[in-house]
């Protein structure tokens, strides 16, 4: 961004108070879900008063945790699973920090002057810029409440298992011949009546078995 002749830096979230978002985000997890996230609910309900915690509304709106609105949004609630904290944070920062990751991959990994240097290069800052230290230091305080591990490692869960259609051949391949198999399902009547069952298996043998 350009404003009269001067560009304007656009910088990642940042908070100048980064050592306290490990009690802000512990203390989101312990509360119940606010209608709004305000500054009262950070007094009354979470106990913090400081006027440092002023500028964290709108770091969790760039963190994607309240809208426009200062609504929770999902991911502020599925960040209160504890189960899932860890890697909700994960997409997050990368989501927030992507410049940042679009230069490194493992981002995360990096040393906070190594996160320094990347950050003044992708922003195009000079190197006495003061506020890509903050910007660091605010990244790596977020990732310790991050477990990127699992974030690569989660799949989505299904419990529906294929099975083959009646009659739809599978194939199998060796080195010396190919062979073919079916899989046939049957729908067997309620009966007790074992003569039923004598003529269903005895027209499979005579139709579908030679």
């Amino acid at each position: 961004m350009t404003l009269l002749g001067v560009k304007m830096v656009e910088y990642p979230p940042y908070v100048d108070a980064y050592g306290q978002l490990k009690e802000l985000f512990g203390k989101i997890k312990e509360a119940s879900v606010p209608p709004k996230f305000t500054q009262d609910f950070m007094s009354t309900m979470l106990g913090l008063k400081s006027s440092n915690y002023r500028r964290m509304i709108p770091f969790l709106k760039k963190l994607g945790f309240i809208d426009q609105a200062n609504v929770p949004t999902k991911i502020y609630s599925d960040y209160r699973d504890e189960d899932k904290s860890k890697i909700v944070m994960a997409q997050q920062v990368r989501n927030a920090y992507s410049q940042l990751y679009n230069a490194n991959t493992y981002a995360h990994k990096l040393k906070k002057d190594e996160i320094i240097s990347k950050l003044s290069s992708v922003l195009g800052t000079s190197k006495d810029d003061k506020t890509i230290p903050k910007v660091a230091a605010t990244f790596l305080e977020l990732c310790k409440l991050a477990d990127y591990e699992g974030e690569i490692q989660a799949k989505p869960e299904s419990n529906q298992t294929e099975t083959p259609a009646v009659g739809m051949p599978t194939t199998s391949v060796s080195p010396t011949k190919i062979g073919i198999s079916y899989t046939i399902n049957l729908n067997l009547p309620a009966t007790t009546d074992i003569e039923v069952f004598n003529a269903i298996f005895k027209s499979l043998k005579e139709n579908l078995l030679k």
